[in-house]
């Protein structure tokens, strides 16, 4: 466990971050572009949830990013922990291996944003800050679907790209791709992934993918 100093000036204004991750290099390169923002700092990273269950008792922080994949376990057996020790806390899940299921799980344990490692940083720092890809407590009306466009949402949610998509449908690739374009469209999705998410939130489609 590693506990970065922040600058004397300006801290009081800044949002404090805890970041959780196996990847040094990862977690070097987050704490200085997160110690570069004017109204952020990082002041405590963790490499493994033994390291991070003491974080969460000894230091005071507004927001975890919290990697899935950790060494002694999964990153979202944390989260009930900080939902009950530190219940104001904004939760950022971060994974290389991006399901629907995955992010299924992590909406349920609390986070506010589930994104991709190999994601922009800006995509980070947003969602750390309460921008793109949060959970609202009042979703917008499910929206009115085809039948075509359910089926390809529903293979979304298996975890199929468009290619095996199109063949398990029967349609070109082409096809597949125009309604994967209208899912999003329709969702107010950047991403397949937020579509099916979405989507689950909603109640158009369940998620069903190994966990």
């Amino acid at each position: 466990m590693h506990t970065p100093n922040g600058h004397a000036r300006g801290t009081a204004r800044r949002r404090s971050v805890f970041v959780l991750d196996d990847h040094r290099v990862f977690t070097d390169m987050l704490s200085l572009t997160l110690g570069m923002q004017p109204d952020l700092r990082c002041v405590a990273v963790a490499h493994s949830l033994a390291d991070a269950a003491r974080v969460t008792e000894t230091t005071e922080f507004d927001v975890a990013i919290v990697d899935l994949q950790l060494p002694d376990g999964d990153g979202l057996c944390l989260l009930p922990r900080l939902r009950t020790l530190r219940p104001h806390v904004r939760i950022v899940v971060l994974t290389a291996h991006p399901r629907p299921d995955a992010a299924a799980r992590a909406f349920a344990e609390g986070a506010v944003a589930f994104l991709p490692k190999d994601g922009a940083l800006s995509e980070i720092l947003g969602a750390v800050r309460g921008g793109a890809c949060e959970v609202t407590d009042d979703p917008a009306p499910a929206p009115n679907l085809t039948g075509r466009e359910h089926d390809v949402l529903r293979a979304l949610a298996r975890g199929l790209d468009a290619h095996r998509i199109a063949v398990d449908l029967g349609i070109s690739l082409y096809t597949t791709r125009d309604h994967i374009k209208m899912l999003l469209a329709k969702l107010g999705a950047h991403t397949q992934l937020e579509a099916v998410v979405t989507a689950h939130r909603l109640g158009v489609v369940e998620l069903d993918g190994p966990r």
